[in-house]
């Protein structure tokens, strides 16, 4: 899909306090081998809030977007959340609430739900697709938060553990940035887990997710009229290393072009992975204005995403909390 949209600007919310993986096993909700196996990974803690609930990350992570890359909130037509199921069971109606809050009057709010992973590509993608039928100086926020409610629910399967984070981006058609110059959100039911079903194995044992994976950068890359040349860096979600590198044999190109740095200094942030890994590296000067670089993600059961860009002179933003 062709694109005209912007990135406008990123903030993102990395908590400071880390969850340690020793921590967990002293709790008995990590064996000695699962914990030993992740701390081989170099996985050793990840950021967890345990003061905010989820829809108070959301709102200091937007208040910190607004707050630098100001808009009139009547430009806003719609906001998009991608989540986890598990990060809101609350009866609070949280999009209208931010929706009241920040004036978002002309707003239509929305979740997107069942992407696991590749939910903040998905919603790029619906945000694409929302705004080719708006006028020029509509603009939609995407906001999106990961915040693990039980303990358990941090544990992936000997290969991951999932931290918390918040991040939100302002998109749209008039706006200085990063030009979204393709993107593209695939879903195929053949890559379906049904093993996983049955005794949680968190695994990729179908070769289809690296086939349908590669078709689909490689199509994205075409759509944006670029190569693997001329990226900077492919930031993908952070799940096994083991992934991209079986993707670059299969793409033939140089693993180093995957910036896989990510699980171990963030652990799995699902729909955060990306805009935590993307401000990271801008904010470290990895990434430049006028650098081209592709956002992957790789979600159970065939969810796919990829968006190339190019970046704006517009650093990102880290929230935090007063």
């Amino acid at each position: 899909m062709g694109n005209s949209m912007v990135i406008g600007g990123t903030a993102v919310y990395v908590p400071e306090e880390r969850l340690t993986v020793e921590s967990l096993a002293d709790q008995g909700l990590l064996s000695p081998n699962e914990a030993a196996s992740l701390l081989g990974r170099g996985m050793a803690s990840v950021p967890c809030e345990k003061a905010l609930p989820s829809p108070d990350m959301l709102d200091l992570t937007l208040h910190a977007l607004l707050n630098r890359f100001r808009v009139d909130p009547e430009r806003v037509r719609y906001v998009v959340m991608p989540y986890l199921y598990y990060s809101f069971p609350y009866t609070k109606d949280v999009l209208g609430s931010l929706r009241r809050k920040y004036g978002f009057r002309q707003a239509v709010c929305f979740s997107l739900r069942d992407q696991l992973c590749s939910g903040y590509l998905m919603g790029m993608y619906a945000a694409g697709k929302l705004l080719e039928a708006a006028e020029d100086e509509a603009a939609v926020v995407l906001l999106t938060v990961e915040k693990c409610l039980l303990p358990g629910q941090r544990y992936g399967g000997g290969v991951l553990i999932t931290g918390d984070a918040c991040a939100a981006s302002l998109l749209g058609k008039r706006f200085g940035g990063d030009r979204v110059l393709a993107v593209r959100s695939v879903t195929d039911i053949r890559t379906l887990q049904q093993g996983k079903l049955k005794n949680r194995a968190d695994d990729v044992p179908n070769y289809f997710y690296f086939v349908n994976l590669a078709k689909v950068i490689r199509r994205t890359l075409a759509d944006a009229g670029l190569d693997f040349g001329d990226l900077k860096v492919a930031i993908p979600n952070n799940i096994t290393q083991e992934t991209w590198r079986q993707l670059a044999v299969l793409l033939k190109i140089s693993p180093e072009l995957f910036y896989t740095e990510g699980p171990s200094v963030s652990g799995h942030l699902n729909t955060c992975d990306l805009p935590v890994n993307y401000a990271r590296l801008a904010l470290e000067g990895k990434l430049r204005p006028g650098d081209y670089y592709a956002m992957i993600s790789l979600g159970n059961g065939g969810v796919i995403g990829c968006a190339v860009c190019q970046k704006g002179n517009d650093p990102p933003v880290l929230a935090r909390r007063s």
